[in-house]
This record gives structure tokens, sequence and C-alpha cells, in this order.
């Protein structure tokens, strides 16, 4: 069930990380989790506004997907809740 209803605004990272989400070890069969070499963390890709505040209410290292102006760019790093 989606809720249309959730959005996640002023978002602050408490780290900004400098890994690439494609060069992190892919630890599940639906890819949305990977392990990060450099931090020693499993970081969780976060496609909805539900997956963002799962993990961020777990204290789990993450990703997110933003398209700015015609250009992807995928966000990683601990988000303060």
């Amino acid at each position: 069930m989606e809720n249309d209803s959730l959005t996640i605004r002023n978002c602050t990272f408490a780290f900004r990380c400098k890994a690439n989400w494609d060069e992190m070890t892919n630890t599940d069969r639906e890819g949305k989790v990977r392990f990060c070499l450099d931090c020693q963390k499993q970081v969780y890709l976060c496609e909805t506004d539900e997956e963002l505040v799962d993990h961020v209410t777990k204290n789990h290292c993450v990703v997110i997907e933003r398209v700015e102006e015609d250009e992807n760019r995928r966000l990683l790093g601990d988000v303060v809740g």
C-alpha cells in the first residue's frame, strides 16, 4: 500500500558519503541493499518516502535518488531524523 501523503522535506544528512553505489557489493536479490567497503556498513536504497522513513527510524545508511534539472543524482549517507 502506498501512501501518497508522505513527503520528506528538509532532509539533512548527518554524514555525506563519497562512496559510489554502483561500486558497492550487492547483498540482496532485489538489489536494494549493498555493502560499503569504505565504512563497513550496509546501505539501503530508498525509492519511496515510506522506505526512507523506515530506514531512517532504524538508523540505517541510505541512498536516495533525486532528479534535478534532467540529471539523476544519488545521495548517500546517514540521515538525521
